[in-house]
């Protein structure tokens, strides 16, 4: 009876064993299709990301290192004037806000630039979806751009550009973020308003902006920004009275006809 018992054990612990294998073979089958497919979908990006950024570079003129150049609005008034004089195609519209809608293009084909460890990626993922579709807006001309600005509608927009510019500027979203806000400072610029977005890393008076320290998105807890800010603070040694060093632009201000709206500006306190 033991011998028949020990036969039974083993038996069970060979099908287990056969079983677990073909297990094994069955997953590592499927993570190489996925890893496959991954690897593809990857190369498809790319390839549109690399279509997308040569039709802005033929529109802004990209210098090498993927930056605007300086005179990136005076070629593009003389593009669009240019296209205005050509004679367009039956059937077809010409953009109304060609670099906009080249931002358009570039936002939407960009993840949304996660910062933090903390718990904001689902928040951040619709701040960003909610920022391309009010370039599309723009775009399009179905949103008004200086109520928007006026309403805070730009206030992520403009933040997010200043932060990737300051803090991640090697990363691809960088670029698409630059280029929207550059579009929509020169719309804006073009309704005599001026948009007033201190860089981080920076310094401003408390003449030109307003001060916080109430760090609700926790940017202190993330190593590139809280290195960078307090490297920075420390070579900061001569301070004027009133003067701060801006780890974040929090919301822009703006000048125009209708008056003036100063900056909201992170600044450091202790919890740094």
């Amino acid at each position: 009876m033991a011998v028949i018992g020990i036969e039974f054990t083993s038996g069970i612990a060979q099908v287990i064993i056969t079983l677990l294998l073909i297990a094994a073979v069955v997953a590592a089958v499927w993570l190489v299709r996925r890893l496959r497919q991954s690897e593809a979908q990857l190369a498809s990006i790319r390839r549109e990301n690399g279509k997308l950024r040569n039709e802005i570079a033929n529109i802004t003129g990209w210098t090498t290192n993927g930056r605007l150049p300086d005179d990136w609005q005076e070629r593009l008034r003389n593009e669009k004037a240019g296209a205005a004089g050509a004679a367009p195609s039956a059937g077809a519209e010409a953009p109304r806000e060609p670099l906009l809608m080249a931002a358009h293009k570039a936002l939407a084909s960009v993840e949304p630039p996660h910062f933090a460890s903390s718990g904001s990626v689902e928040e951040v993922s619709r701040t960003h979806k909610r920022i391309v579709d009010l370039v599309e807006g723009l775009a399009i001309e179905r949103i008004d751009p200086v109520p928007a600005l006026a309403n805070g509608d730009m206030d992520k927009l403009m933040c997010f550009w200043r932060r990737m510019e300051a803090y991640f500027p090697d990363r691809e979203e960088t670029d698409a973020y630059s280029l929207a806000a550059h579009a929509v400072v020169d719309l804006l610029k073009r309704r005599q308003v001026k948009v007033i977005a201190p860089r981080p890393l920076t310094v401003e008076s408390v003449k030109n902006c307003v001060f916080t320290t109430d760090d609700s998105e926790k940017l202190r807890d993330i190593p590139r920004i809280r290195t960078a800010a307090l490297g920075v603070n420390s070579r900061f040694t001569n301070p004027q009275g009133g003067e701060e060093l801006v780890i974040d632009c929090e919301r822009p201000g703006w000048s125009g006809p209708n008056g003036r709206k100063n900056p909201r500006i992170l600044i450091l306190d202790r919890s740094w």
